[in-house]
């Protein structure tokens, strides 16, 4: 159903509203709710928001949409966790560890402005291209930019500074598991071959740059911090040489 006009004469109605039910909402497709998932498996050096370069792990987001991956479509009356229980089970086996949605981030961790709550938040919403409305789901460090009128599709923004900062936290705490040694090696190893590379890059000067890029780049992976849930001393990762 196209959304209705202003009739002229009359008081401007704002386009960026729900016709059926007259709230005024974002401009964008609703979209299945979301849990992180963390391996030990995953990580890479983080900067931004940090005291000192750090191994952080890489969070997976899961959406939790019937019929998709393994979330099971629910007959009628049946709670709807029944529909991801199975999905997240297997995701625990495959060796994944599920950040509980329900978890509240510390106000300190949180853009300004955003409410103390879980990592994920909703916002009511009705996409005018389609005329679907629901709920669209979003990282709570994901914040939207001003537009130019209502109507108009979202941008957003997300704060990695603070993102980080939890992320570290989480660690810490023991609450996700950072990058293991082997993770940590796998990516030094994957560095080193491509500082290796630019010896085939034929311009001098452009192979210098880069050279000294990646050069630089393998440094702070060599010496990043490693967190040691176990003390609050952190541990440094023994420098790797090349053979």
């Amino acid at each position: 159903m196209p959304v209705p006009q202003s009739i002229a004469g009359a008081s401007p109605a704002s386009p960026f509203a729900d016709p059926f039910g007259g709230s005024a909402t974002l401009n964008v497709a609703p979209n299945a709710p979301f849990v992180y998932l963390a391996s030990a498996e995953s990580g890479s050096v983080r900067s931004a928001g940090l005291s000192e370069p750090t191994w952080l792990p890489e969070l997976a987001i899961f959406r939790l949409e019937p019929g998709v991956q393994g979330v099971e479509v629910i007959k009628a009356g049946q709670p709807r966790a029944t529909a991801w229980v199975m999905a997240l089970e297997q995701r625990r086996r495959e060796g994944w560890v599920v950040l509980d949605p329900s978890t509240a981030v510390p106000a300190e961790f949180l853009p300004p402005g955003e409410a103390a709550g879980p990592y994920w938040r909703q916002d009511t919403a009705y996409h005018l291209r389609s005329g679907v409305s629901g709920t669209h789901y979003r990282e709570a460090w994901s914040q939207r930019l001003p537009a130019r009128r209502e109507s108009a599709p979202p941008r957003w923004t997300f704060d990695r500074h603070r993102f980080n900062a939890w992320l570290a936290w989480m660690v810490q705490e023991d609450h996700v598991p950072g990058p293991d040694a082997m993770t940590r090696d796998e990516v030094l190893a994957q560095l080193e071959a491509w500082a290796a590379n630019q010896s085939r890059i034929v311009d001098p000067a452009l192979r210098a740059r880069q050279s000294s890029a990646i050069g630089d780049r393998l440094e702070l992976h060599r010496s990043a911090r490693v967190i040691d849930p176990t003390t609050p001393e952190v541990e440094k990762p023994t420098k790797r040489t090349r053979k």
